[in-house]
């Protein structure tokens, strides 16, 4: 909330999903934004996702910290607010500018950063 804020677009919503559980039961892999848990403060980072939840997002970087994360969401969040078309959701323009390209065939594109 603090970031959309800053980027003067608190009324926004972004679908980012958090989980630690091997099993996904946090539904990060249902997000525009999802961070899997790897060790005490460290994540994977994917984008890419879509607001309905029926695009799986990609992996876009491995084992971060936290404030690597934050660091990141800023200067996307920053952008999107910037750039975005009307009614783009966060995972429609992070596939559109080329911050992650779209998983298209789950088994090859998932893990292909």
């Amino acid at each position: 909330d603090e970031i959309l804020e800053k980027h003067g677009i608190p009324d926004e919503h972004i679908i980012l999903r958090v989980t630690g559980c091997p099993n996904g039961c946090g539904r990060a892999m249902l997000a525009e934004i999802g961070l899997v848990g790897k060790a005490v403060g460290r994540y994977n980072l994917f984008a890419g996702g879509n607001r309905e939840g029926t695009r799986i997002p990609r992996l876009y970087k491995e084992n971060i910290t936290e404030a690597e994360i934050l660091a990141i969401l800023d200067d996307w969040i920053g952008a999107w607010a910037r750039e975005r078309q009307k009614n783009e959701g966060f995972g429609d323009y992070a596939i559109r500018v080329g911050i992650v390209k779209p998983v298209l065939d789950a088994p090859r594109d998932f893990w292909a950063a």
